[in-house]
């Protein structure tokens, strides 16, 4: 993996020193965290097990631009370089993450964040809590959403220990969150 041999550093050792630890993740074990070698597509897959609490931390983190209890964790411009649009929707592959019924679409970041990517209205004016929206997904309909513009967190858990066959899709998932989001209210409906 790229992290580590630039790093020098085990991925999981790190998700405990540099982000476990400083947020006070509640339920983070080490132990609990394994690669998944696979040798068939020359990727490992490095899983982590996080609980939904602890995927929150990470979001408000992310919400807050790397900032938690006032210190700075990770810099800002990481958070704003790793959340910035890289692959506009129309340019996905493989094309059937392109969910074209969809008024919500995502392109992508490159550093594992999907990002919020739908045209300026007229104007070129860009409006609403999906503006600058991104977000995580993980297996099974696993998810981390961060809405900016709303200053709302939305985390998706599936339990695949339990049942691992479960799964929530990422349109169904972006229907849900949907639904959450058309009940935004700004300071013009209060």
């Amino acid at each position: 993996m790229a992290f580590e041999k630039l790093t020098g550093k085990n991925i999981y050792d790190a998700l405990q020193t540099d982000l476990a630890a400083p947020l006070g993740m509640q339920d983070y074990r080490r132990a609990d965290q394994k690669k998944d070698i696979r040798p068939e597509t020359n990727f490992d897959e490095y899983v982590m097990r996080l609980s939904a609490r602890d995927m929150a931390r990470l979001g408000l983190l992310m919400l807050d631009k790397g900032r938690w209890n006032g210190k700075q964790i990770i810099p800002a411009d990481w958070v704003r370089y790793s959340t910035t649009l890289v692959t506009p929707f129309r340019d996905i592959n493989p094309t059937f993450l392109r969910n074209y019924g969809s008024p919500e679409q995502w392109g992508y970041s490159g550093a594992l964040w999907w990002v919020w990517d739908t045209s300026a209205y007229s104007g070129g004016v860009y409006t609403g809590p999906w503006q600058g929206a991104f977000t995580a997904q993980g297996a099974g309909g696993t998810f981390i959403t961060v809405f900016p513009g709303g200053d709302v967190l939305i985390v998706h858990q599936v339990d695949i220990d339990q049942n691992p066959h479960a799964s929530v899709s990422p349109s169904s998932y972006t229907a849900m969150i949907a639904m959450v989001m058309n009940s935004f209210c700004d300071e013009s409906c209060k």
